[in-house]
């Protein structure tokens, strides 16, 4: 964020920013040849990869897009990361396929700013379609998605597989339509709501999380209280709560009306509180309805076997498998914050 203030520190050669890490070595290879002033690296098309092993992981995360131009007041990545980029569609293709071949079940999509994904006039609905069809790959599963960036297509093609995993991470941030427009989010509460019914109409039973921001400068108990009234309002199945922090170099780094951190910690806490009974409900609400859950073993030892299964809750099955053994599980009780089940 501060190439400068790297300069200033004397004997520095080269400035690469976060965008630009993966040609480090050539850069350096550069370098050896010509020692010149030292400059803050230029863009360069994003680099292919070809990951075969991601040890201790029993899912891969393959990441197919970075950068954001959103520049939503609160956040510093549209600076750190710069715009949006994506990697060719058959680059994504082929990496999975790699993963799928080195037994990997799972793969993670993940991204900066996952639903702009775009290859040519083709974006993500279109690479999820591509991606059911690889033979062996059992669950596609997608990082968080801003929420106006969700089309009715993506979500046709999410609903109409078994292989995509039923878990959908959208960032509220806000439910009052004053904080969402001093954040700079592009929607208002009653065009999220909607989203979320939409997804849930089609996908029942899917595990819906969202991340919340609480004390953005200006945030009255009447703002508050929206946010908390719309989340009370969702078929959710988790929360992520952060209280603002201010960012240098983002729009919200200088507004009035900062919020005192006892506050912010009191409502961190009240959205805590409304998520563990979120979750607690979607929790019986899997076993009420005997939804199956699958996953593969990440943990597997004298108490059983535990997997994270598609539908994000924890799942435990007295059988001891492999790790990274595919499971197909029907939830029998509750345990705590995990789900006891039988192997189908």
């Amino acid at each position: 964020l501060n190439p400068e203030e790297v300069r200033a520190l004397g004997e520095v050669d080269l400035i690469v920013d976060n965008q630009h890490k993966y040609q480090i070595p050539e850069y350096l290879s550069g370098l050896e040849h010509q020692f010149a002033p030292a400059s803050q690296a230029q863009s360069f098309p994003p680099p292919k990869y070809a990951v075969e092993q991601m040890p201790e992981n029993s899912r891969a995360f393959q990441k197919i897009q970075d950068g954001c131009g959103l520049f939503c007041a609160y956040c510093a990545i549209s600076h750190a990361r710069g715009p949006s980029r994506s990697a060719k569609m058959q680059d994504v293709i082929e990496q999975a396929k790699c993963f799928v071949a080195n037994g990997y079940q799972e793969i993670v999509l993940v991204g900066v700013n996952l639903a702009l994904y775009r290859d040519g006039e083709e974006g993500l609905a279109e690479l999820v379609a591509r991606l059911k069809q690889i033979e062996g790959l059992n669950i596609l599963r997608l990082s968080s998605l801003e929420p106006f960036y969700v089309t009715d297509k993506l979500i046709d093609e999410l609903a109409d597989s078994s292989v995509v995993a039923p878990h959908f991470h959208f960032p509220l941030q806000s439910g009052s339509d004053a904080i969402l427009k001093a954040m700079g989010r592009p929607y208002l509460s009653a065009n999220f709501s909607s989203l979320i019914h939409k997804v849930v109409a089609q996908i029942p039973n899917a595990a819906i999380g969202l991340d919340v921001i609480v004390g953005f400068p200006g945030e009255t108990e009447e703002d508050f209280q929206a946010t908390r009234s719309l989340i009370d309002s969702l078929p959710l199945a988790y929360l992520h709560v952060f209280p603002f922090s201010k960012r240098p170099h983002t729009k919200a780094y200088d507004l009035p009306d900062q919020i005192p951190k006892s506050i912010k910690k009191a409502r961190v806490t009240n959205l805590l509180q409304l998520s563990q009974a979120k979750t607690k409900a979607y929790t019986q609400k899997l076993l009420d309805n005997q939804v199956t859950l699958r996953g593969v073993v990440e943990v597997s030892g004298a108490e059983g076997s535990e997997i994270l299964s598609d539908h994000y809750i924890r799942a435990m099955t007295a059988e001891q498998f492999p790790l990274g053994t595919l499971l197909d599980l029907t939830p029998t009780n509750i345990r705590n914050d995990k789900i006891l089940c039988d192997v189908n």
